[in-house]
């Protein structure tokens, strides 16, 4: 009994102690917190930093030029089934369902081995964020192979897609080609213009002008500017077309010239 009493009695001496060590532990100061918060949120910018351009730059561009090259082969292999003798007038693409890919843009400016899916309609969420897809056509403007104009758009920045990222990098005389089921499509740059966000005259058949289309085919490029988040202006890049022809001749020379990516394709 008095053993059990002793010992008893010392266990209770240490839970006491243990718990007087316990409620004499510090708390944490605010600015310790504070210290600690704004480090692990420098870390997760730090982070986001590196991130971002390595995941538009590298992993989105060899997403796009594979599903490209799958596209080009589709459109290629459907034109051998039903191969049409070619008259020389430029074909007119046949319009798509909404977010439906209708080609493919590629323009040696922006990188030798570029590559990027259009597809029908501007909506965000459907085509312009996707990093699948990324250019999309203004429903209101034309087709290519139409007179008038054909008019795309395409991020600048942000984390997603950046499809137009390097259009600066254009210069008078660049060739800028679109692939379609129809054919390929050879245009060249020709000038740029900065205006508002609600300057959609941009868009008209023929830029800026109201009217009816005459008989150029222009392709006209939209986006934010200035690069990098900036949105307070839009980049417009005008381009004229120059020839085409169909999937069965392959795609220009002078992009199999430049392209890595369709080096080995026939033309």
């Amino acid at each position: 009994m008095g053993m059990s009493y002793a010992s008893d009695h010392r266990d209770a001496a240490l839970d006491g102690g243990a718990r007087r060590v316990r409620r004499r532990r510090g708390r944490l100061s605010p600015l310790t917190v504070i210290g600690e918060l704004l480090f692990v949120s420098g870390l997760a910018v730090a982070g986001y930093l590196v991130w971002q351009p390595w995941q538009t730059g590298v992993v989105v561009t060899e997403k796009q030029a594979e599903l490209s090259a799958i596209d080009s082969a589709a459109w290629a292999a459907a034109a051998d089934e039903q191969p049409t003798e070619w008259t020389g007038e430029t074909a007119v693409t046949e319009k798509v369902a909404p977010a439906e890919v209708f080609g493919v843009l590629y323009v040696p400016a922006f990188g030798s081995s570029y590559a990027n899916r259009m597809a029908e309609t501007t909506d965000w969420w459907t085509v312009l964020n996707l990093d699948e897809k990324g250019i999309g056509r203004y429903e209101t403007t034309q087709m290519p192979g139409e007179a008038g104009n054909f008019a795309v758009a395409g991020h600048r920045s942000g984390p997603l897609i950046n499809s137009f990222k390097e259009i600066m990098n254009l210069r008078v005389g660049d060739p800028l080609y679109v692939q379609t089921a129809q054919g390929w499509y050879t245009y060249t740059f020709r000038s740029f213009e900065y205006v508002w966000p609600n300057e959609v005259d941009v868009l008209n058949p023929f830029p800026r002008l109201t009217g009816t289309p005459g008989v150029d085919q222009i392709l006209t490029l939209t986006t934010c500017h200035p690069k990098d988040a900036g949105d307070a202006e839009r980049a417009i890049a005008y381009a004229v077309l120059e020839s085409f022809q169909p999937l069965s001749v392959g795609p220009p020379a002078e992009l199999s010239a430049v392209n890595p990516n369709l080096g080995g394709m026939v033309s």
